[in-house]
């Protein structure tokens, strides 16, 4: 059925209402209007009204040109156009006068359901429903149209049609969200009677397609006298001055959006001629400046939104705004000051100060703003114990966002003691991630109209009263990350709007049965992983909810596979992650992957194959590590085209990688295979995954070298391990362009060679910070390494900070190459049983972050360098069995590792901690010995003195020994006499001749 303009008004009030947050009287105005126009509605409809042929063929050619995959436009046949969905014609005249063909988005509950990946069907229904093609101009036929609106289509980028600006008598154009491109024309700026233009982008991320527009100065604005609203979002506009001078030619403008336009600044002065504006929003353009003194000219402002900039500067103009009821400040950087200037604003109904770098607790002044609804204060730096003070004014705040800030103590009293306020309006509370200290409040079921609980990490504890199933209207109850103790209260099974209950990760203990979930119906989202539960429900169980998302993680959910889960059939989430399931993956299981997004079943006992994922196709995570997994990985995975992690380490997994995964292509950037029994050679179609950041395939049984086009193709790489296979040949050099690699382990193969000297061109390791590209997305990684002579796991925000090389147990040979000394950043180090000969690089203390070396079992000589002692993060080194010979260096931080083991096998090594010490004079480390025995050195002196004592006497026994024989033995004493003279003779005559030669020359 065809969508009168009216109804269109009606839509538009109602988005007003909403948005606006307008006033009392305001909905008594909007509800009067909405019935007038219902009415003149409903008299459209009885009258039979037939269009014009040449409009009825226009708007068959304007079809024409349009591609409608849908058949969306299958009701335009016929002569009576204006019985077409999407035309609407006057009541009178018959000409046609209103064109919708936007692409209907889903109501607020489906655009939820659409961002979380539930309802798949709707989602895809509407992507599948969108316009494309071109614009045909025979729309200038239509004469009289007054409404036009294209939005959430997908024209595939073209430009806006200049003849667009030729459809004089348009009233209302929307052409947000429809894929248009280029530069916007400037023939826009003839439609003189426009009263609104939009051009914005789209409210969701979820959406066909965007607009996106060239930069470029839009003078032709200031032509559209008749204009009310204008939204211009994500929109590039290069010279902001020129903009305002062109708004400033609006006399009737009341509604402005400049929505993430890339301004950068605003005109620091200007005589403002739009003062009639009522709504102003100039969200998500980053400005880094002080907002101008003329913003306070606009005194009419009703509603106005800086949010998402980098403003900052006084803020006195705000005192001048007293008609302000809707104020949004988030994400700037106002600091104190902003406060003491709002708090004159009597009308402000929605305040948000959300991450405005406020520090003081002092903000007292906010129990004037009377009429206060909404309060955000969320993201700042508040600390202290809440104002008691304010107590009485907050008790008539719907909504209180106090979350990630520093408040202490006590949580504020009108929440745990509801009465002492005279009146309880509070529906929505936020007091997540903070370090209140307290107890559950035990008063919460006080409040009656609550909706949204969240207490998250704020440092409480204690049990869950069971009154807590009388807040009957409560919706979410997040209470996660807290020591909250006990049994959870059954009473919670009495709450049947909730809709997102999240329990995990506290201290609660007990067996949970189906009497906690009987009124649930409405449960969409479950979480209680992180406690000591037991799940004790019945085999025939069938759950009274249909829930998206489920956390049993670390609870008793098995032995056996749940059966009641093939109930859920809107699941997006599963995490069962050690749950105690020991069973087969059953095959009705298969069912329910067709609608999962991620699933972690990890840690349990599972085992049998894994073809009851081969139709998962709308899985981006699949996590099945730590079971007993068996038979070879399906070649089917490969048709998962929206996969990004896939995590089937440490199964029983058999066969070969299937050459279908390199399908996957760009999507896949996490691959975990480790610790399986795989085999055979890595499929080449894997270099079709150019965008995997970890590939993860060690303790294998994979038997190959390293392709070449690992480093060719698959640079994107920030972890690699090949480690524990058998891996055999050199190195390829071009491995040294994954130039983001942060951990790199090829131990315990068979990899010979040396080591490239092209190492020095891995970034990641050259620097203290780390490269991350993975834009946030890393579904709970974790990385086994050998650091510190012992096995470690790292997980998750752990991994990013992660710089490791392990090159151990291969059969390289040559020096280690002084470039790795280069890569400053490496925090872990391991060349150790492998043929390395040569010296310890002398630049090896360059490497300042490193916390592990280990290159013990090699053919390495040399000294110890001195560098060594410099490196003041390490913690763990190992020399042992080398041939390695002089003193070893002395430093603070080595004479903290005092092991003898470290120099083990190293003959030639002498000093501390060795109990062989240097007589070398050169070297100091004799000098800094700590634990040489008093005794020993006092010995060592006493036997100096003993051998210089003895050279007098001895010299002389020796000489009278000579004396004595020459006197009593007459043949040698003529022999001795004789060979003296001789000698004489022979000295005397060489000398001689000596002289007369020098002579003859001279």
């Amino acid at each position: 059925m065809q969508q009168c303009p009216a109804e269109i008004k009606i839509e538009g009030l109602k988005e007003t209402a909403m948005d606006y947050r307008t006033s009392v009287c305001a909905l008594f105005i909007f509800l009067f209007a909405a019935s007038s126009l219902e009415s003149v509605c409903s008299q459209i409809r009885r009258t039979n009204i037939s269009c014009f042929e040449n409009e009825r063929k226009a708007l068959i050619q304007f079809k024409e040109s349009l591609v409608d995959q849908s058949n969306r436009l299958s009701s335009w046949i016929g002569d009576n156009c204006c019985k077409w969905d999407g035309v609407g014609c006057n009541i009178v005249t018959g000409h046609v006068v209103n064109l919708d063909l936007s692409n209907k988005f889903p109501n607020d509950e489906d655009l939820d359901t659409v961002k979380s990946r539930e309802s798949w069907k709707n989602w895809e229904k509407f992507k599948g429903t969108v316009l494309g093609g071109e614009l045909n101009p025979s729309l200038l036929k239509l004469k009289h149209l007054r409404y036009l609106d294209l939005s959430y289509n997908d024209f595939s980028r073209i430009q806006i049609p200049p003849f667009l600006g030729s459809l004089k008598n348009l009233r209302v154009l929307n052409l947000s969200c429809a894929g248009f491109g280029g530069k916007i024309p400037h023939h826009l700026g003839n439609l003189s009677r426009l009263e609104h233009l939009n051009l914005g982008i789209c409210k969701t991320f979820f959406v066909a397609a965007r607009n996106v527009f060239e930069a470029d100065s839009v003078p032709w604005v200031a032509r559209l006298t008749s204009v009310r609203t204008l939204h211009f979002v994500g929109l590039s506009i290069p010279n902001s001055e020129d903009l305002f001078n062109s708004i400033n030619m609006l006399p009737s403008l009341l509604s402005l959006s400049l929505v993430s336009c890339q301004l950068t600044s605003f005109p620091s002065r200007m005589y403002v001629n739009f003062t009639s504006l009522t709504s102003l929003d100039i969200q998500m353009n980053f400005v880094e400046s002080a907002i101008p003194t003329w913003f306070s000219n606009l005194t009419s402002l009703v509603n106005l939104n800086l949010g998402l900039n980098a403003f900052k500067g006084s803020t006195d103009f705000f005192e001048q705004l007293r008609d302000l009821e809707t104020l949004d400040l988030q994400v700037n950087h106002f600091g104190d000051p902003v406060l003491n200037s709002l708090c004159r604003l009597n009308s402000l109904v929605y305040l948000d100060l959300t991450r405005n770098q406020l520090k003081s607790s002092d903000f007292h002044c906010l129990r004037n703003l009377t009429s206060l609804s909404v309060l955000k204060l969320t993201g700042n730096m508040l600390q202290g114990p809440f104002p008691e003070s304010l107590t009485s004014s907050f008790c008539t705040l719907r909504v209180l966002d106090l979350s990630d800030n520093n408040f202490t103590g006590l949580l504020p009293t009108f929440i745990r003691d509801p009465s002492s306020c005279y009146q309880n309006s509070l529906k929505e509370l936020y007091l997540s991630n903070n370090v209140y200290n307290d107890y559950f409040p035990a008063g919460l079921e006080k409040h009656k109209d609550l909706e949204i609980v969240d207490l998250a990490n704020s440092s409480l504890y204690g049990p869950i009263p069971y009154s807590i199933g009388k807040i009957t209207n409560l919706k979410i109850l997040s209470i996660s990350n807290n020591d909250l103790n006990g049994s959870i209260p059954s009473s919670i099974g009495e709450l049947s709007n909730l809709e997102e209950l999240d329990i995990s990760y506290n201290l609660f203990t007990g067996v949970v049965t189906e009497l906690y979930f009987a009124k649930l119906s409405n449960l969409k989202n479950l979480q209680m992983s992180g406690n000591t539960l037991v799940l004790n429900v019945s085999y025939t169980w069938v759950p009274p909810f249909q829930v998206r998302m489920i956390g049993m993680s670390s609870i008793t959910v098995g032995p056996r596979f749940p059966p009641w889960l093939k109930t859920q059939l809107q699941l997006d989430r599963l995490i069962m992650s050690d749950a105690n399931i020991a069973d087969t993956i059953p095959a009705w299981f298969r069912n329910i992957t067709e609608s999962l997004g991620i699933i972690d079943l990890s840690g349990n006992k599972l085992a049998g194959g894994l073809e009851a994922f081969c139709d998962a196709q709308r899985l981006s995570t699949i996590d099945l590590s730590k079971n007993l997994l068996s038979e070879s990985i399906p070649s089917c995975f490969g048709n998962l085209t929206r996969l990004i992690t896939l995590t089937l380490s440490d199964n029983n997994l058999e066969g070969h990688i299937p050459f279908s995964l390199g399908a996957l292509g760009i999507q896949l950037s996490y691959l975990h295979l480790q610790n399986n029994r795989l085999s055979g050679k890595l499929p080449s179609t894997l270099q079709n995954l150019t965008n995997l950041r970890s590939l993860h395939l060690g303790e294998n049984n994979f038997k190959d070298t390293i392709p070449a086009w690992l480093g060719r193709r698959v640079k994107s790489l920030q972890i690699l391990r090949l480690n524990s296979n058998e891996f055999f040949g050199d190195i390829p050099l071009q491995l040294c362009q994954i130039r983001f690699l942060c951990v790199l382990n090829l131990a315990g193969n068979n990899l010979d060679g040396s080591i490239p000297h092209c190492f020095r061109n891995f970034t990641c390791m050259r620097i203290k910070s780390r490269y991350d590209t993975s834009f946030g997305f890393r579904y709970n990684e974790r990385v086994d390494h050998n650091m510190k002579g012992r096995s470690l796991e790292y997980s998750d925000s752990q991994i990013s900070l992660l710089k490791f090389m392990d090159l151990s147990e291969n059969k390289f040979i040559g020096r280690i190459p002084e470039e790795l000394t280069e890569l400053e950043g490496l925090q872990s180090l391991n060349l150790s049983s492998n043929n390395l000969n040569g010296s310890i690089p002398k630049t090896i203390g360059n490497m300042k972050q490193l916390q592990s070396l280990d290159l013990s079992l090699n053919k390495i000589s040399g000294p110890v360098p001195q560098g060594l002692a410099s490196l003041n993060y390490l913690s763990y080194l190992n020399l042992s069995f080398n041939k390695l010979s002089g003193p070893i260096p002395t430093g603070n931080q080595l004479q903290s590792l005092d092991d003898k083991s470290i120099y083990a096998g190293n003959n030639g090594l002498c000093g501390w901690p060795l109990l062989r010490s240097c007589h070398d004079k050169k070297s100091t480390s004799h000098q800094n010995q700590p634990n040489l025995d008093q005794d020993d050195k006092g010995g060592a002196d006493s036997n100096r003195l003993w051998f210089y004592a003895g050279i007098g006497p001895g010299f002389c026994v020796g000489f009278v020994g000579v004396i004595v024989v020459l006197h009593f033995n007459k043949s040698w004493r003529v022999m001795y006499f004789q060979f003296l003279e001789d000698f004489y003779n022979k000295l005397y005559v060489a000398i001689f001749l000596i002289i007369a030669k020098f002579q003859r020359r001279g």
